[in-house]
C-alpha cells in the first residue's frame, strides 16, 4: 500500500485550522491538537519540523503559538509532504542519491518517472488556500 504518512496527515491538518483562523495572532499547539485530534507532543515534532522549514512561525513567551510563516496560497502540498515524508520518490530508481544503474534503459523506471511527475505536479499546484 503507498499512503502518506499520519505525520503528513496531521500537518496538514495543522496548517488548516492556522489557515482557518486567518489572523497573525499565534496560536497555542494545545488548541491545534484538539482541534485537529492529534496528540499535543505528536503535533510539536511535526510543527518543529515545518517552522524549520519556514511553512510556520513558532512565537515564545505567555502567548506564544504558531502562525503560518508565509500566506496560505504560497504554501504547497508538495512542500508540505517533502517536509514530513523526507521528499517524494516512488521507486528507489528515481532516489537522486545512489539510483538504480538501469535507470536509463529500464522501461518500467519511465512509467515511475511519469507517475511521480503527475502526483508531484498535482500537489504543486494544490497550495494550502486551495484545501480550506
Amino acid at each position: 500500500m503507498l499512503q502518506i504518512t499520519r505525520q503528513t496527515e496531521y500537518a496538514i491538518r495543522g496548517l488548516q485550522e492556522l489557515a482557518r483562523r486567518n489572523d497573525d495572532a499565534p496560536v497555542q499547539l494545545k488548541i491545534i491538537a484538539g482541534a485537529c485530534e492529534v496528540s499535543e507532543a505528536f503535533l510539536a515534532k511535526i510543527f518543529q519540523m515545518l517552522a524549520q522549514a519556514g511553512v510556520v512561525r513558532s512565537h515564545r513567551g505567555v502567548k506564544g503559538g504558531f502562525s503560518l510563516g508565509r500566506n496560505a496560497a504560497e504554501i504547497s502540498l508538495r512542500e508540505v509532504v517533502e517536509i514530513c515524508e523526507g521528499g517524494i520518490v516512488l521507486n528507489h530508481c528515481l532516489r537522486k542519491v545512489d539510483p538504480c544503474r538501469d535507470v536509463e534503459t529500464c522501461a518500467v523506471a519511465k512509467v515511475w518517472q511519469e507517475a511521480q511527475d503527475a502526483l508531484t505536479g498535482a500537489l504543486d499546484r494544490t497550495s494550502l488556500a486551495d484545501v480550506m
